[in-house]
């Protein structure tokens, strides 16, 4: 199941989703040591443009594919970037035509061993295929309560979909597909929500979108519970409150 290919998925997201993208970018700028701008790129899964806007501060020409067409109704900086329909495993471009391949959020929903083979062939010799993952760690700044209440409470009621958490980033298994594992790095993002921002972003995770696509639940039944739930976080419905966010980020080179 696509959980971002319903129209009301899509619509949630492109209201809902954090933008962190542009401090992830920046790290990629300076690993690469990129003192000029890269020629073309390509953002795979690229939702709402999010992740693929924030290439253009190091790329000139970039691009942006995602199964979805709902969700690229709402892309973003259209008039800069070129946007199409694709799986992440078929891509509509030639050969060796990228400088870096950027995924952020979304290989767990891959099939992986194909997207890798599809990756090579997008690539120049030598060039970047570089993942990256903003993930939700249940981390408010000042409240131990959030960390607990978020695997004890929330997702118990709404589990998270399964997705391919396990695969062998190794070099034993990318060198094989023509690749070489280079580096991973971690570090956090912090995100300023209110009460209803974060019951929004809630509603974008796909424990809930599939929750509801299954009939299980509705929109509002969710921000029914989630405006219950969250009071106890916040004073008031202005009040604030700074949400940290893991991030890593693989570094993958085409070997040849």
């Amino acid at each position: 199941m696509n959980y971002f290919n319903p129209k009301t998925a899509a619509e949630r997201y492109s209201k809902g989703r954090p933008d962190f993208h542009d401090n992830t970018i920046k790290h990629i700028k300076d690993y690469l040591q990129l003192d000029n701008k890269l020629g073309k790129a390509l953002d795979i899964a690229c939702g709402t443009g999010l992740s693929t806007k924030a290439l253009l501060e190091i790329v000139t020409d970039v691009y942006g594919t995602d199964m979805s067409q709902e969700m690229l109704s709402f892309a973003m900086q259209k008039d800069k970037i070129n946007y199409s329909v694709a799986s992440a495993e078929q891509q509509p471009f030639a050969d060796s035509n990228f400088d870096l391949i950027t995924v952020s959020s979304a290989v767990h929903w891959f099939d992986i061993d194909k997207f890798l083979t599809e990756a090579n062939r997008l690539l120049k010799s030598k060039s970047w295929l570089v993942l990256y993952e903003n993930y939700f760690i249940s981390e408010m700044t000042g409240n131990d309560n959030f960390t607990n209440w978020f695997p004890d409470v929330y997702l118990k009621k709404y589990p998270s979909p399964s997705r391919n958490n396990s695969y062998a980033w190794t070099n034993e298994n990318l060198t094989t597909r023509n690749f070489s594992f280079v580096k991973e790095e971690s570090f956090k993002n912090s995100i300023v929500f209110n009460k209803k921002q974060l019951a929004l972003y809630f509603t974008t995770q796909s424990n809930i979108i599939s929750a509801v696509e299954k009939n299980e639940t509705t929109y509002e039944q969710v921000e029914i519970w989630l405006d219950k739930e969250l009071a106890s976080f916040f004073y008031n419905d202005d009040t604030t409150q700074t949400i940290n966010y893991g991030n890593w980020i693989k570094f993958i080179q085409r070997t040849n």
